[in-house]
């Protein structure tokens, strides 16, 4: 294939130059012997017409003109023999497939259904395995395969909101503390689940990722409003000012959100009790050591 592709520009190249050299040769001979010679003397200007001079440049660019025609169809000509005989150097994709039979063909064809239809079905029992996990801690398939389908978007989302943030002009504005409290509900799945789910649902949530995770309270400060609230070693504390707690940083974020001189609904969870109670707590630290 390459020997076609190197012969056929070779074979123009010959052909062009036969046909100029026969165009000089008859141009040459077509000049009377005594204008070749006062064109060679120096004396052309004076022993030549001048009509007869013009009339040969007029042949001769006429000539060139035919020849660029003629070299333009060949050049054409050359193209489409090249892609008759070797298709792959226009379309180098192609060769691959120009070169297997049909049944070759088939069988490729076949492997790439094959590979992506496995791939598909990979994916679809990893969804259904997770979906599985929400539905034994008592989720309904529905509920579970919208919280499956809301993990994969969250990470977007919170992606969304950072960029937005990034790029306002006034970060005071009322926009940039809107995008500030999504993307800290976004920086934890489990607060987006929280808005999204009913209690009991969440509570079914929690379970299926990993069981109860309230924040257990290690020791407190006497004198602290904690301590003299009543909670103790021990407690539990399940939500502080209606959002939920699973560790000492969520219980630091909550506190510093709420202004001074204001009472917080707190909800605990006795030490050896299952029930859960409401009280209420300054606004302000705890004193609560973890």
């Amino acid at each position: 294939m390459k020997l076609h592709r190197r012969a056929i520009p070779l074979a123009v190249s010959l052909l062009l130059v036969s046909a100029a050299v026969a165009y000089w040769t008859s141009a040459e001979n077509s000049i009377p012997s005594g204008n070749r010679h006062s064109l060679v003397s120096g004396n052309a200007t004076s022993a030549a017409p001048t009509g007869d001079l013009a009339t040969r440049v007029q042949q001769l660019e006429d000539t060139l003109e035919q020849t660029l025609k003629i070299q333009g169809q060949l050049l054409e000509l050359v193209n489409d023999l090249s892609e008759r005989l070797d298709p792959a150097s226009t379309f180098g994709d192609v060769r691959q497939a120009s070169l297997e039979s049909p049944v070759e063909q088939e069988q490729t064809t076949r492997r790439r259904r094959s590979r992506d239809h496995e791939n598909g079905n990979r994916f679809e029992r990893i969804r259904e395995n997770q979906i599985r996990r929400f539905t034994d801690s008592g989720l309904s398939y529905e509920r579970a395969a919208y919280i499956v389908d809301r993990q994969e978007r969250i990470p977007y989302e919170q992606m969304q909101f950072s960029y937005e943030y990034q790029h306002l002009q006034d970060k005071r504005s009322k926009r940039a503390k809107e995008l500030q409290e999504k993307l800290q509900t976004y920086s934890n799945p489990h607060r987006v689940f929280e808005q999204e789910l009913n209690r009991d649902e969440y509570e079914q949530y929690l379970d299926a990722t990993g069981g109860r995770t309230e924040f257990q309270i290690g020791g407190l400060l006497e004198s602290a409003p904690a301590y003299e609230a009543g909670l103790r070693s021990g407690d539990k504390i399940i939500r502080y000012n209606n959002q939920r707690v699973f560790h000492m940083g969520d219980l630091r974020t909550q506190v510093y959100q709420v202004p001074p001189g204001t009472s917080v609904p707190v909800e605990i969870q006795r030490q050896g009790s299952s029930s859960t109670e409401t009280i209420y707590l300054p606004a302000g630290p705890l004193g609560i050591r973890h």
